[in-house]
């Protein structure tokens, strides 16, 4: 299965963060809903409008989804508490914890927290001495991130990698390595899984979603089963079930015409 966590709720964007600061149920229960009937199997929740109120609004936004939605959340944040507090409410089958790095500071106050509630995680290349630049220094981190989890009791079944896509417009040549390192993670590590949030890609471009859905289809051609986007852009939905049924996944095309007819374009 294709692992798609859909994004929209999250209070860095001033739209979100209105809402939520309102206590606007309603809003926050719709926003799920719509990710979810795009095809989204998980709903990030990122409650950082506000350092201050961050705990608080991340159990607020925990109560409100996991009663109005039965997918399982990933839950965003720097801060361990706020995560923490997220999963005291909600911990079912399938939630994710977003995000590890090699970074010292974030292994020592994740890890505990994996093994806790036994989630799954999504890892992030980069490290102490801050985001790689080429192939080589993403594939180190990697192999640093799955020796960690596993030396911690943690299945690779349970990570998800983001390889940290950097712009198109001022990297020239970074999607190379993003391809190249997805490649090698799958190969190399069968069993973990990839969570990349791809639109950073575009970040700069005009017409952004021309990049994204070109780089989703390259992406899952890659052997990539898992994405951070916003599934209501219809468009990447259609990408990804038409890169599935190019690459083989989707024997006989039928998940792709299923989606189609079920979207009326057939």
């Amino acid at each position: 299965m294709f692992t798609i966590i859909g994004e929209r709720i999250n209070m860095t964007r001033k739209s979100i963060r209105t809402k939520v600061w309102e206590r606007d149920e309603a809003f926050v229960v719709n926003e799920a809903n719509r990710q979810i009937e795009a095809g989204a199997t998980h709903i990030d929740v990122n409650a950082g409008g506000d350092p201050a109120k961050e705990v608080d609004d991340m159990k607020w936004l925990v109560e409100v989804i996991s009663n109005a939605v039965d997918v399982p959340l990933s839950f965003d944040s720097a801060n361990p508490d706020a995560i923490r507090a997220g999963l005291e409410i909600c911990n079912r089958e399938g939630s994710v914890i977003n995000s590890i790095t090699m970074e010292k500071v974030r292994v020592d106050t994740i890890v505990p927290i994996v093994k806790e509630f036994g989630t799954g995680i999504v890892c992030l290349t980069m490290d102490d001495t801050g985001m790689p630049e080429d192939y080589d220094g993403r594939v180190k981190i990697t192999d640093d991130i799955a020796t960690l989890l596993t030396d911690n009791g943690i299945s690779l079944d349970r990570a998800y990698f983001d390889h940290l896509v950097r712009p198109a417009s001022t990297n020239p040549g970074q999607a190379r390595f993003i391809l190249d390192a997805v490649s090698y993670t799958k190969k190399t590590y069968p069993d973990a899984h990839i969570a990349l949030g791809l639109s950073n890609i575009s970040f700069g471009i005009p017409k952004r979603n021309n990049f994204n859905r070109a780089f989703f289809a390259m992406l899952v051609a890659a052997g990539c089963d898992g994405a951070i986007i916003d599934p209501t852009e219809h468009e990447m939905m259609i990408t990804l079930c038409s890169a599935q049924a190019v690459m083989g996944i989707d024997e006989y095309c039928m998940n792709y015409l299923t989606h189609m007819r079920e979207k009326g374009l057939v």
